[in-house]
């Protein structure tokens, strides 16, 4: 019972134990964490390093890890977890999160959900994202604002929607400028070109060129500065200002870190071919033109390289390489507008299922509640029936250790009682030979009484299951005494030989087979006797030394011979594992 009672007190503890967290652990996420922004591959490598371990780790340390996982992948253009696995991150944090935890856990499920070419459940994330952050507080994560109108800006272009597209940039400039991301609420600025040059705004396309630039060059980003000229270079070649364009292409062709060595330019940069095409198209340099828009196939840019190919043979004046060039240009057209056709209907298609699966989440969130109010139901009827199973089975368990007290302690004072009446009737029929009869008999009935009381007692321990039958020895009165003299104390108590006698008594009772063999053939000393008793009791070595009187160096000298005389084995440390083999009855 009082084994019970230690294991539901400290139940908590064990529960708070299994929760927590490993500190080296939550120490390399910080270190991930602190990281992510200017070296996320060295945040991705920490966040790999603890992947052995974090099923281990309590729901918020998995969920952090789950989301600064996609959040370095994200950023490292590698791919991110599914929408449905993730989806349990952005439901945690909805419950659980900071507005900033459920503002990052939004963003990436739309960076999901773009991965995958679904716009509008993207863009859907994005409002949600932009919904959850706190824009009043003080410590609102601005760069992770920022970065979601930045996504809704990229997307607002691919869906050729330039008027919305240049109000998440503007948003995106203002959310950078509250971060004090400099470089950033220029490029946000940057960004601005391409819907300017959509919309035809030609002297908008100039005037942010110019902007942009001077911003670059006055905080010394000198590659960011000559890289912003593409666009407007265009928008001067389609308006015939070829000596502006020229201008523009000489700063943006020596800015260092656009071309390499051997003349090819940047990974991203091979539609400004088309630009040198049209270029030397327009100043008469047909072959170089030529050479230009020839190159553009290799990037796979084949409605502006046939056209710019036609153009130069028209210029040739080569009618079999015009109509040549024309098929192809139209080829060229078709394949292009047979691909924008085929985004559209997938789009669209992504728009029907995004429609139709809202449709089929709210039913699901209708069907959610009743279960979540059965389920609740259940729960709080399962807590009160396994509370009242507690109450009724502690209660028992209470009941069941006071009877069992009370037949130990029966049982040591009958055999007490028959022992002391045994020795008088020995002494009185040795003595007093002329004694009445009566006084005999009446000896004789006392002690036929008392082994009547001690067969009902045994009838009692032989009805137990064996485990009841150790578990009755740990509960006696006697053991809980032994356990008090193991107490530190300025004037120990030690054991007597009654105390001895009835721990004796008792381990005959209840642990009859180990009882048999501690005590055949007599092959025991009485001081190994008494250990091997408390070692199969569990007493540690230290209280052991305290109840036989001797040093703990003893205690494992006495534990290897008692090991050697009864198992055969010559050490200390596998006695109790022996002891515990052998069967009580």
């Amino acid at each position: 019972m009082r084994r019970l009672l230690y294991i539901l007190a400290l139940l908590p503890l064990f529960l708070l134990l299994a929760c927590a967290d490993d500190k080296e652990v939550v120490a390399l996420l910080d270190r991930a964490e602190a990281l992510m922004e200017t070296a996320p591959d060295s945040a991705s490598r920490l966040l790999h390093a603890a992947d052995s371990t974090i099923a281990r780790q309590s729901e918020p340390t998995r969920m952090r890890h789950a989301v600064l996982m996609a959040q370095a992948n994200n950023k490292l253009y590698q791919p991110l977890p599914s929408d449905t696995t993730f989806q349990e991150v952005v439901d945690y944090y909805d419950r659980h999160g900071s507005p900033n935890q459920q503002l990052l856990a939004h963003y990436l499920l739309g960076c999901i959900h773009r991965d995958r070419n679904e716009a509008p459940q993207a863009l859907q994330c994005y409002y949600d994202a932009i919904e959850k952050a706190d824009t009043l507080s003080p410590d609102c994560d601005y760069t992770t604002l920022f970065s979601v109108y930045g996504q809704m800006g990229e997307l607002y272009r691919e869906q050729s929607m330039p008027e919305r597209e240049l109000q998440a940039w503007e948003e995106y400039r203002r959310y950078a400028a509250k971060a004090g991301d400099t470089r950033n609420i220029i490029n946000g600025l940057e960004q601005m070109l391409i819907p300017y040059y959509v919309l035809d705004d030609t002297a908008k396309v100039w005037s942010i060129t110019d902007t942009c630039a001077l911003l670059y060059r006055k905080h010394n980003l000198l590659y960011e500065a000559g890289g912003v000229y593409p666009t407007a270079i265009l928008t001067c070649l389609n308006s015939g200002q070829y000596e502006r364009a020229h201008q523009m292409m000489q700063i943006f062709e020596h800015t260092p870190g656009i071309f390499d060595a051997q003349g090819n330019i940047e990974k991203g940069r091979e539609h400004y071919y088309h630009s040198k095409g049209l270029y030397h198209l327009g100043i008469h340099q047909l072959d170089s033109a030529e050479l230009y828009f020839r190159r553009l196939l290799h990037y796979g840019f084949d409605y502006d390289a046939y056209r710019g190919l036609l153009r130069v043979y028209k210029a040739h004046g080569i009618p079999d390489s015009i109509y040549h060039y024309a098929t192809l240009c139209e080829e060229g057209l078709g394949n292009t507008l047979a691909k924008n056709q085929s985004e559209i209907v997938l789009q669209l298609s992504h728009s029907y299922d995004y429609t139709r699966y809202q449709k089929i989440a709210e039913a699901k969130m209708r069907e959610a509640e009743v279960m979540r109010y059965t389920v609740w139901g259940i729960v709080i009827l399962s807590i009160m029936l396994l509370t009242g199973g507690c109450w009724r089975y502690i209660s028992y368990k209470q009941k069941k250790s006071k009877e069992i007290r009370l037949l130990n302690s029966n049982y040591l004072t009958t055999a007490g009682k028959l022992t002391q009446a045994e020795q008088e009737l020995a002494v009185v029929r040795k003595s007093y030979s002329n004694m009445k009869e009566h006084v005999l008999a009446t000896k004789e009935a006392e002690i036929e009484a008392l082994h009547s009381k001690m067969q009902a007692y045994q009838a009692k321990y032989d009805a137990m299951k064996t485990y009841e039958r150790e578990d009755t020895l740990r509960e006696s009165d006697v053991f809980t005494t032994f356990k008090k003299m193991t107490r530190p104390t300025p004037h120990p108590l030690l054991p007597n030989s009654t105390d001895w006698k009835n721990l004796l008594t008792l381990t005959r009772q209840c642990l009859p087979m180990f009882y048999q063999t501690i005590t055949q053939d007599h092959v025991l000393t009485e001081q190994e006797l008494r250990a091997a008793i408390l070692v199969r009791l569990n007493f540690s070595p230290s209280e052991i030394a305290i109840l036989l009187s001797t040093s703990q160096a003893r205690i494992s000298t006495v534990k290897r011979h008692i090991n050697q005389k009864l198992y055969g084995e010559d050490d200390a440390a596998s006695l109790y594992k022996n002891m515990k083999k052998q069967k009580i009855a």
